[in-house]
């Protein structure tokens, strides 16, 4: 029993992990385990049958195959995910797997999956290692934050690596006793278990989650990472290289299988050959990570790392085409597999350190899938063409190899040029106003002793940027750089300095960072204390009880905000350090306090704390502070209210966001929900359940965002909402449409969108009109009751409010067609300009717009110049003349509750009782005072 709980402690401590994580880190470990063991099975297996019977010159077209149905699948995969939830999808994807498995067995076995049905397994096995290894990583991704993701994924990634090490060796080892297809049934009990591992963790950790909370840990999906690929000439020269190493990679796969299915021509000594290396690889390529990626990336830079791969794959090509042997193919292949994953990847990923994240997590999947699919489609093409076309040998295929690494390495100096570019725009960028007039210039040579000379020679926001990015990278070869910033003068740059080295473990900084508790700074205290509470070699409970009861209220209230930033998420440490009494604690102190200062700082903390930790039992403390009388508690309050993701705090932030003074740190607050709040406040707005104010700067949240999600919520606001939501949401649309090229704004839905109000301006006339002309005719037959012609002239009113609006609303639609600058001085010009101004406007607008807008907007623009409703106004808009039902009835069926209540007014001093049956249009609105009103009208009528 001791030694049992003396290795969980050196687990803990060794890898970096709490307590309350090691069960479900362990039991995602044993999965990846399973899933790679599983696929190092399957897939030697399934190589090893296809080419014992079709042999190597099938395998192009398998190429060819697999990568249709990987682009193809991914479409219909992402359909599926829309409709199902996820833990269906993965576990039917399991089962679908296990089901699979036994069935191929079973077709080998009675040998009835011969001839060209060998493609199905073959095509299933490459779609199966891509498709599980993406839902696991999904899942994980699901079940830690950002923060214990950074722990844990190395210790969980060590799990697939001993897959890779264990499936091959165990499928060599075992091809030497059963038959190969047998290996088959091996592989499906092995994966059957990880259905349980995966309903117990979606069960146990991933249905407690809100849509938020999942929504921060999910890749997000809505921009096109191609568009975004292409506006960056970086990440486009990335994605051209991995391309180009697929290629290559494919094309030595071929000549890799051809030469070991000549040599080896049975069954079973063919899959204990491939198992062999396919393990073999996984080790060479661990010990290359483990002892020489940092050395070779350290020592000769990222643009000479990046050719060690193609130029060890040229050498052996060279070496095959006059020594067409077995070990030479087999050496290629070491090379490949094993500089791929360890120092081309390590490269790569450095080169990305210039891409903002958000950019680099929503191009990953299409990088690691779509590129890789057409690659491996074109390897087949090329083949196809050579081998099966041409009829040349494999052994040739070198020189195409060798064509193709020219272009590769071409390729690797280019990035590395563009790579240089990023940088120092990087460094260019990150430089504040002051330090522009005498930045100092910083060379940039290879991207570690870059970073380097940044941390030791840059100006502060440069400094700050650099930091941000290491965040990302958290590589403790920058490790004694980062050091020395613990004693840089600005405080921004110590916290920075601290978090990064959270990360970081070449030494242990604790008595350093300790005395860094006394700064002045709450944030440097605060981090400080999370470092402790991480790296203290003794107790840290006791640590804490140490500083939280020291008379220093900044410490003891920076230890108070520094645990529960730890211990956010982490029920169990949250009671092993009895978080909630501490926080009781801290109530109880600041009631005894006199000082109205210490009072202050002490509630402060105590909401932060309260945020961070989630602490659901004093959320009336945070509600209570939402309303302080204090503006700097309110904003407090609004930040911890958003911290804890909960959705009941949502009404409540967004009543700031009509406060002037609490109106930024609302609409920061609302946007830090993610992005399941766009559809929230969305509903919210179309419901009128939030004020018309409050309504009009929720726009601003959704905007924030700047996704393709954020312009299609937009556009629903322009239909169906007040004026102000509307103009709101046109300008942030325009506003998108001109700063992200990204993003797009069909033109069919301008068009019709300044078409329907173009309608509804001609609509709104014909109206007026008709009011006008029925007011005219009862008096001439009898005097109309005062109170009756003020409600129709308050109507004609409001309506004549609604032609500006209208006309404003047509031309803010034109500045997203055409450049603003452009169009939006022209309706000014119009309305207010001289005549020969107005003429010039109105000739502008005849020039640029199309056949369809012209029809239907240079009538109203020249009507606008005739200032009353006269015969040549109702002639040129071809207005109609309603009777007074019908004027009515079209008002109440517009989404304006303004207008709605001034035609119920009008019916109620009319008192004509054939219009009541009109205000039954109305008794449901979504409007409460338009409801009242109907209500009240129908039950006077009764």
């Amino acid at each position: 029993m001791f030694k049992i709980i003396s290795l969980k402690k050196y687990i803990l401590k060794a890898f970096d992990l709490k307590e309350d994580e090691l069960k479900k880190t362990l039991l995602l470990q044993l999965n990846i385990f399973l899933l790679i063991t599983t696929l190092l099975i399957v897939k030697p297996t399934i190589n090893s049958l296809f080419l014992s019977e079709l042999t190597s010159s099938a395998l192009p077209l398998g190429y060819v195959l697999t990568a249709i149905m990987a682009i193809i699948g991914s479409y219909f995969y992402d359909k599926i995910l829309e409709k199902k939830p996820l833990n269906k999808v993965i576990e039917g994807t399991l089962l679908g797997a296990v089901i699979s498995l036994i069935i191929f067995g079973i077709a080998f076995t009675i040998n009835i999956a011969g001839g060209l049905l060998l493609y199905i397994p073959y095509i299933w096995v490459a779609i199966f290692g891509l498709l599980t290894a993406s839902q696991f990583w999904i899942l994980a991704n699901l079940v830690y934050n950002v923060r214990e993701a950074k722990r844990v994924f190395g210790f969980i990634g060590a799990g697939a690596i001993a897959g890779g090490i264990f499936g091959g060796y165990l499928t060599s080892l075992l091809a030497t006793f059963i038959k190969t297809e047998s290996l088959l049934f091996v592989a499906a009990i092995l994966l059957a278990g990880c259905l349980p591992i995966t309903k117990y963790i979606w069960r146990n950790e991933v249905v407690k989650l809100n849509s938020f909370q999942v929504s921060f840990r999910s890749n997000p999906k809505e921009e096109s990472p191609f568009k975004l690929i292409k506006q960056s000439k970086l990440l486009s020269l990335i994605a051209i290289v991995i391309g180009l190493s697929v290629l290559v990679a494919k094309l030595v796969d071929y000549q890799y299988s051809d030469y070991a299915s000549k040599f080896i021509e049975d069954p079973e000594k063919l899959t204990a050959f491939f198992g062999f290396w396919f393990s073999t690889l996984s080790v060479i390529s661990l010990l290359v990570q483990l002892f020489l990626t940092q050395r070779i990336v350290g020592t000769f830079g990222v643009g000479k790392s990046l050719l060690w791969l193609p130029s060890g794959i040229l050498i052996g090509s060279f070496l095959l085409l006059f020594t067409p042997q077995l070990w030479v193919i087999i050496a290629i292949k070491v090379v490949d597999g094993s500089l791929k994953q360890s120092v081309n990847k390590a490269a790569t990923e450095l080169l990305s350190i210039p891409i903002p994240i958000d950019i680099k997590k929503k191009t990953k999947t299409f990088t690691d899938v779509v590129v890789d699919s057409i690659a491996t489609g074109l390897a087949g093409f090329i083949l196809i063409f050579f081998i099966n076309g041409l009829n040349i040998s494999s052994t040739s295929i070198s020189l195409i190899i060798i064509t193709l690494i020219s272009v590769w390495i071409y390729y690797i100096y280019h990035l590395r040029k563009e790579y240089i570019i990023s940088f120092k725009d990087l460094l260019e960028t990150s430089h504040s106003k002051k330090e522009k007039a005498a930045k100092k210039e910083i060379p940039v040579t290879s991207i570690i002793e870059t970073v380097k000379k940044v941390f030791e020679n840059g100006s502060e926001s440069q400094i700050i940027h650099m930091l941000q990015k290491t965040l990302e990278a958290k590589d403790d070869r920058f490790f004694y750089s980062i050091k020395k910033l613990l004693n840089h003068d600005s405080t921004k740059v110590r916290a920075l300095a601290i978090e990064n080295l959270y990360y970081l473990k070449t030494e242990n900084l604790c008595i350093q960072i300790e005395s860094m508790i006394y700064d002045k700074d709450q944030q440097i205290t605060t981090d400080a204390f999370r470092y402790l509470l991480k790296h203290y070699d003794k107790d840290s409970i006791e640590i804490f009880d140490k500083y939280l009861n020291v008379n220093d209220i900044t410490i003891a209230n920076a230890a108070l905000v520094g645990l529960s930033l730890e211990l956010r998420n982490n029920h169990v440490s949250q009671e092993r350090f009895s978080l909630e009494n501490r926080l009781r604690q801290a109530l109880v102190q600041w009631q005894f306090m006199n000082s109205e200062e210490e009072k202050m700082n002490k509630m402060l903390a105590i909401i932060e704390a309260i945020g961070n930790s989630k602490s659901v039992n004093f959320y009336d403390i945070l509600q209570e502070q939402l309303t302080s009388k204090s503006l700097k508690l309110q904003i407090t309050a609004i930040l911890s209210a958003a911290k804890t993701l909960d959705q009941q705090f949502i009404d409540l932030i967004i009543d700031h966001l009509s406060g002037k003074d609490t109106r930024k740190t609302a609409i920061d607050a609302l946007y830090s929900y993610g992005v399941p709040i766009i559809d929230i406040l969305v509903k919210k707005v179309y419901k009128e359940t939030i004020d018309i104010e409050d309504a009009t700067h929720v726009i601003a949240v959704i905007e924030k965002f700047a996704s393709q999600k954020a312009i299609t919520a937009l556009k629903k606001l322009t239909d169906g909402t007040e004026h102000s939501v509307k103009i709101e949401a046109i300008e942030a649309l325009k506003r998108l449409k001109w700063k992200y090229p990204n993003l797009y704004i069909k033109d069919r839905f301008i068009v019709d969108k300044i078409l329907d109000e173009c309608f509804l301006y001609q609509n709104t006339l014909s109206i007026i009109h008709s009011q006008i002309v029925i007011e005219y005719k009862q008096k001439g037959l009898l005097e109309e009751n005062i109170e009756i012609t003020k409600a129709r002239n308050g109507l004609i009113h409001l309506l004549e409010q609604r032609l500006d609006r209208q006309l404003q609303r047509m031309f803010r639609f034109l500045g997203i067609k055409y450049p603003p600058n452009d169009v939006e001085p022209i309706l000014n010009i119009i309305l207010t300009g001289k005549e020969e101004q107005r003429l010039h406007a109105i000739e502008f607008l005849d020039n640029i717009l199309n056949i369809q807008l012209k029809k239907e907007l240079i009538p109203i623009a020249e009507s606008i110049l005739v200032e009353t409703i006269s015969a040549e106004k109702i002639k040129k808009l071809n207005l109609q003349v309603y009777s007074e039902a019908e004027c009515y009835t079209t008002l109440l069926e517009r989404k304006d509750s303004k207008l709605k209540l001034a035609v119920l007014y009008l019916i109620e001093k009319t008192n004509d009782s054939k219009y009541k049956p009109l205000v039954q249009l109305v008794i449901n609105d979504i409007n409460e005072n338009v409801r009242n009103k109907a209500s009240e009208i129908l039950s006077g009528a009764s």
